[in-house]
C-alpha cells in the first residue's frame, strides 16, 4: 500500500504535469540552461530560539515556459543544502538537511526585451536526501526522524540581460519558508524544524523559441 509521502508526491507531479501541458502547448517561447549559488539557511526550531547560518550550495537548472508577456512558468530542479546551528547547553550543535528541490514559479517580468527586471512566487517541493548532525565534537545520523518530503513557498526578485541572440544572463535573490517539518520524529527536545532561507542565485536561459 503506498505510504502517504509516496501519495503525495504523487499528487503533487500530477497536478504540476496538469499545469504545464497547457502551458507548454500554447507558449510563446522555451527557455533551458543552468542555474545555481548560495543558500544561507536557517530555521525555526522548537524550543530554540536563536539559531545561526548553514550556508551551503543550490545547484541546478531551470526550464522557462513563456505564457503571455509578462507572464511565465517557471521549473527549478535543484539540490540544495539547508541547516542552521544553535547552542545546547553551551555546546555548538549542527544540523544539515540537503534536498533535492522542485520549485514551481509564477513569473511576471517588466521591461525591454534586452533587459528586465522580474519578480515571482510559488510553492517548491522538496525530497530529502541526506542528513546529518553534529553537537561539539560528536557527529551523529538521524536520517530515520528526517521527513523524506517537505513542501516550503518561495518569493523573491530578479533580473535578466540578453547577451547573444536567444541568450540571457540572470540574477535574483529569494526568501524561502518551510510550510511543513523536516522531522518526522523528535530528536532530543527538537520536535519541529521548519527552514527559513535566503538564496542568491545566478543563471543562463537558452531561449528555443519566441
Amino acid at each position: 500500500m503506498l505510504s502517504s509521502q509516496t501519495t503525495s508526491l504523487a499528487r503533487y507531479l500530477l497536478v504540476t504535469g496538469l499545469a504545464l501541458a497547457p502551458l507548454t502547448a500554447s507558449a510563446v517561447s522555451i527557455g533551458v540552461g543552468p542555474k545555481g549559488g548560495m543558500n544561507f539557511g536557517d530555521a525555526q526550531v522548537s524550543n530554540h530560539d536563536k539559531t545561526t547560518q548553514r550556508q551551503g550550495l543550490a545547484i541546478g537548472g531551470q526550464v522557462e515556459f513563456g505564457v503571455t508577456n509578462p507572464w511565465s512558468l517557471q521549473v527549478e530542479p535543484m539540490y540544495v543544502q539547508k541547516g542552521a546551528r544553535f547552542d545546547v547547553l553551551g555546546v555548538t550543535t549542527r544540523a544539515n538537511f540537503d534536498y533535492f528541490e522542485i520549485p514551481v514559479l509564477l513569473k511576471a517580468k517588466f521591461g525591454a526585451t534586452t533587459g528586465n527586471a522580474y519578480v515571482f512566487l510559488g510553492p517548491s517541493f522538496g525530497i530529502n536526501v541526506n542528513t546529518e548532525g553534529k553537537y561539539g565534537s560528536l557527529n551523529g545520523d538521524f536520517k530515520n526522524q528526517s521527513a523524506p518530503l517537505v513542501y516550503s513557498g518561495d518569493v523573491g526578485v530578479g533580473g535578466e540581460f540578453l547577451v547573444a541572440q536567444y541568450v540571457y544572463l540572470s540574477a535574483d535573490i529569494r526568501y524561502s519558508h518551510a510550510f511543513t517539518s523536516a522531522l518526522d520524529k523528535s530528536v532530543g527536545d527538537i520536535d519541529d524544524w521548519k527552514s527559513r532561507d535566503v538564496r542568491v542565485m545566478a543563471g543562463v536561459l537558452f531561449h528555443m523559441g519566441g
